[in-house]
């Protein structure tokens, strides 16, 4: 697959870049009708739309909305809403695609154009490829700023999320129950508190007054020390942080300590296992999931089963098979049995109600759980030479990768959005880690140009 405008995850850059702005979002939108129609979904193909926070999603959308209405199909509009609503929505409303306008954790200065299908699911391998083709091919058509077009608002699908969220728990759940949110300045503001003091929790919020260009600064999930901050002023049964768009969250225990992300997945297969829901017995997470995570649930009958970086893959593999259960140390938590696309508003109400169902403090229920030594490195290259034209690279990942074997792993790619080269180390013992890091550090400088 050859891909020219989508990354790991859609398309990502600064707005106002070559990569992102508002013609790159008219051309979008108007290709997206194309791709609709060529697909034979309708004449008039209805795409749900929504942003998060920043200060550039406006125009963004602006942009979008005329490019689907030039190409003859209508924009259902939700305003700031999280990214899970927008999936949600789209399957609700019987849209034929959705789009959503954010970044997720990266920076105020970032946009991006997200997609799903009507049914809520990230975009096939196929449909991404005929959008990046359609992008390409709309590049003749020219975005005019003062072709105005008012999408059909649809702010009432927020409430419906927002309720069929709720309406997954017993009334009351969290009654009595203090709980920390952290919304990140973001898409998550408004929907996070309202599902958690729904449930009946007494809830204290940060993060929570979004200016457009203070989403994700020093706070979210990006950011564990702002919730700390918040555990510093009061007691809390637990915590949740959020990233920009909401498809993310990271939890805090009951002192406050973050916990790492494979330890709530190891969690949540664990319960969906002991109430048979739990399918084939599979967890599915990332390459990039801590070996630990294998080590805790194997003895207990669960498999894990890996794909590359980014919950659209694990949707995918879990769609296929017929997994319930997913995720990645990031936060992205996928929970089948609501939706197939990363819910960090959904997971972290299923975390809350395993706190409350277990009856024990987080940090005991996620003591399952033990890491194995691991250390990774970003190194900013100035350009992306394929990893196997890398000689002095290649032969140091062969030779680390046979002295570790089955005790350890080794994890080496460039990343999806910025000029970065990825590096993970993992085995029983922290010697072993740094040495083979040192090795793998020296031979990175020797085959590509570094960027301080």
């Amino acid at each position: 697959m050859s891909l020219k405008h989508f990354g790991t995850d859609g398309i990502r850059g600064p707005y106002g870049s070559e990569g992102l702005n508002d013609g790159i979002a008219f051309r979008a939108g108007f290709a997206a009708v194309q791709v609709a129609r060529e697909m034979g979904l309708a004449e008039r193909p209805t795409i749900v739309a929504g942003r998060d926070t920043r200060a550039s999603g406006e125009s963004l959308l602006r942009a979008f909305a005329a490019g689907v209405s030039r190409s003859g199909g209508e924009v259902k509009d939700l305003g700031v809403a999280p990214t899970p609503c927008v999936a949600f929505a789209a399957r609700e409303s019987g849209a034929h695609l959705a789009c959503v306008l954010t970044a997720s954790h990266n920076p105020a200065s970032d946009n991006g154009i997200k997609f799903f299908q009507g049914d809520g699911v990230k975009p096939s391998e196929a449909l991404e490829q005929a959008l990046d083709d359609a992008i390409g091919l709309a590049a003749g058509e020219e975005y005019d700023p003062s072709e105005t077009v008012s999408p059909v608002s649809a702010s009432d699908l927020k409430a419906a999320y927002v309720e069929a969220v709720v309406g997954r728990f017993p009334s009351g759940l969290l009654a009595g129950k203090r709980v920390a949110l952290d919304c990140a300045n973001g898409a998550a503001f408004e929907l996070g508190p309202q599902i958690f003091r729904s449930l009946g929790a007494t809830v204290s919020v940060v993060a929570d007054q979004p200016d457009g260009a203070n989403i994700n600064l020093g706070v979210g999930s990006e950011h564990p020390e702002s919730l700390a901050a918040l555990y510093s002023s009061g007691k809390y049964d637990m915590g949740f942080a959020f990233d920009g768009d909401g498809d993310r969250v990271i939890l805090s225990d009951e002192t406050g300590k973050r916990v790492p992300g494979e330890a709530l997945l190891a969690a949540l297969a664990l319960d969906a296992r002991r109430e048979g829901k739990l399918s084939d017995a599979t967890l599915v997470t990332t390459v990039q999931s801590n070996l630990g995570l294998d080590a805790a649930l194997k003895p207990l009958g669960v498999s894990v089963a890996r794909v590359d970086v980014g919950d659209k893959f694990i949707a995918r593999l879990m769609l296929a098979e017929g997994y319930s259960v997913g995720g990645e140390e990031s936060g992205h938590l996928v929970l089948g049995d609501f939706a197939v696309t990363g819910d960090g508003l959904f997971a972290a109400a299923k975390l809350a109600e395993l706190v409350c169902k277990s009856g024990t403090a987080i940090g005991e229920l996620t003591s399952v759980y033990k890491a194995f030594p691991q250390r990774s490195q970003a190194v900013k290259v100035a350009a992306k030479l394929p990893l196997e034209l890398c000689a002095n690279l290649s032969g140091c990942i062969q030779e680390t990768e046979k002295e570790l074997g089955e005790n350890g792993r080794l994890l080496v790619r460039y990343s999806g959005t910025e000029s970065k080269l990825r590096l993970l180390v993992e085995a029983r013992s922290e010697q072993v880690v740094d040495s083979s890091m040192a090795a793998l550090l020296d031979a990175v400088g020797k085959d590509l140009e570094l960027v301080a």
